[in-house]
């Protein structure tokens, strides 16, 4: 199929986007309720940064689970590909029960799937708790948001519209 368009299901409502599987144990990503805007994504195995002066590489963790130490991250493979269509994108974003309780996020939160990547998906994860974390295979990790994209461009200027914040920062609304 070519990404540059857009295929609807036989209901005309839904996007259809490919997704191939890199292995036979991966699970497509699922939406769990119906009007959800994220389909779970889980894990298919790990991968440890590994720095070597200005060498830097990913290895392949063996193993069904990894311990997550405070602070430190890995790469999470998903263990699939797709074609996603051109004028759309995926957003890889934290699951909050993962956030709020184990302190888990997505390092580059959101992460971008652009349209023309076609390499397996990854969800970089980070421990944000003061306790290591049992990463387990096939768990959930992550949701996957579908996005379109907005044509734009800037335009340089030497002076902005007004607005009611106009140069208010960090924190110049308030707390309550």
């Amino acid at each position: 199929m070519n990404n540059t368009n857009k295929s609807l299901s036989k209901d005309e409502n839904k996007l259809l986007i490919p997704i191939k599987k890199l292995s036979k144990d991966v699970k497509i990503p699922t939406i769990s309720k119906s009007g959800d805007a994220g389909a779970d994504a889980r894990i298919l195995g790990f991968k440890k940064i590994i720095r070597d002066g200005n060498k830097k590489e990913l290895e392949d963790i063996k193993g069904n689970s990894y311990i997550l130490k405070p602070l430190e991250r890995i790469g999470c493979p998903l263990g699939f590909a797709t074609a996603i269509p051109e004028g759309y994108y995926f957003k890889v974003v934290p699951r909050s029960g993962l956030a709020l309780w184990d302190g888990l996020s997505i390092v580059n939160s959101p992460g971008t799937i652009d349209s023309g990547y076609r390499n397996e998906w990854m969800a970089i994860v980070v421990n944000l708790s003061n306790k290591e974390v049992i990463l387990k295979k096939g768990e959930r990790i992550c949701q996957i948001i579908l996005g379109k994209l907005h044509d734009y461009e800037f335009i340089e200027t030497n002076v902005l519209p007004d607005s009611e914040r106009a140069l208010g920062g960090f924190g110049s609304t308030g707390k309550e």
